[in-house]
């Protein structure tokens, strides 16, 4: 599950001094819509494999398509903090042996005023972070697939101090009939050093998923969903989901994510989906407090 607080995080790599802190929290946010619909509940997830670069590339083998390619755009708490984000992504699957998958995601982040010495506001900065990836994955046994992500992440907090990093995933996955479960390592990477010279880690944690899949009458399909991070830093996250899917047409999803002192806050999640001629749209609407609050998502698609 991954991954948003961008005024925090930028808080905690300026001022170091506070506990906790960790650098780029943004690489351990969700980043489509499909997946905050069910609380970034994902990881095992393959019905919608655009953005695999961003949580499992071994999740691309099991998918039932050959190609998916999506765009989104967040909207974090646009009635406050006001941080937006867009996000690219696709993947390939090549007869459900090889998966190749590539992303790129742009966030941006309220505008503060730059003064000079004699507190004169002489202009404004925009904060801003990027994260781009490209994922691997092999399906080695019919059962049993490996998957990596590796990308750089980046963010420009103020004018001349800009922090960035390599960061990687780890998964491997396996699927039995209907349920599928996954294991692995979450954003690991080089760390980041402060304008302060003091140095932080990022959100790294070992990441584990379970989900299960059925379809009733040919027509009616249900999905469970379970995602469990342990952080590095000692902290613990959860998510769980569930997603309702009529005839491959229509899809409608719930969740709740619990996020403890995690990068990410807790919320509860609904979203909804239309698929129709390999065309796909899906909304999410987070429902919690602080970053989380009103938060909207929508993706546009395409899949075959």
């Amino acid at each position: 599950m991954k991954k948003i607080i961008y005024i925090a995080g930028a808080l905690m790599l300026l001022f170091p001094a506070l506990a906790g802190a960790q650098a780029l929290p943004f690489t351990a946010a969700e980043t489509d819509a499909a997946s905050l619909g069910t609380a970034g509940a994902n990881l095992t997830q393959t019905g919608s494999i655009a953005n695999a670069s961003f949580y499992n590339a071994a999740a691309i083998p099991f998918s039932d398509a050959k190609m998916d390619v999506a765009a989104g755009y967040t909207m974090w708490q646009p009635t406050a903090v006001g941080s937006n984000m867009i996000n690219v992504g696709a993947a390939f699957n090549m007869n459900q042996k090889f998966g190749v998958a590539v992303g790129f995601l742009y966030g941006m982040n309220p505008a503060y005023d730059i003064t000079d010495a004699g507190g004169a506001v002489k202009g404004q900065f925009k904060p801003s972070d990027i994260h781009a990836n490209v994922g691997l994955a092999y399906r080695f046994l019919p059962f049993l697939s490996l998957g990596a992500n590796i990308g750089y992440a980046t963010s420009s907090l103020a004018e001349d101090h800009s922090y960035g990093a390599l960061v990687a995933d780890v998964f491997a996955m396996a699927k039995f009939g209907g349920l599928k479960v996954t294991a692995g390592v979450a954003n690991i990477g080089t760390s980041v050093t402060s304008a302060s010279g003091v140095k932080f880690c990022l959100p790294g944690s070992v990441a584990v998923g379970a989900g299960y899949e059925a379809t009733f009458a040919d027509k009616h399909a249900v999905e469970a969903l379970l995602d469990a991070d342990y952080y590095f830093s000692g902290w613990f996250a959860a998510a769980a989901g569930a997603a309702y899917t009529y005839g491959d047409l229509v899809t409608v999803r719930a969740g709740y994510r619990y996020g403890g002192q995690s990068p990410l806050p807790s919320y509860a999640s609904v979203g909804a989906g239309v698929k129709f001629m390999g065309i796909k749209l899906d909304l999410a609407y987070l429902i919690g407090s602080g970053a989380a609050a009103n938060t909207l998502a929508l993706s546009l698609g395409y899949t075959f």
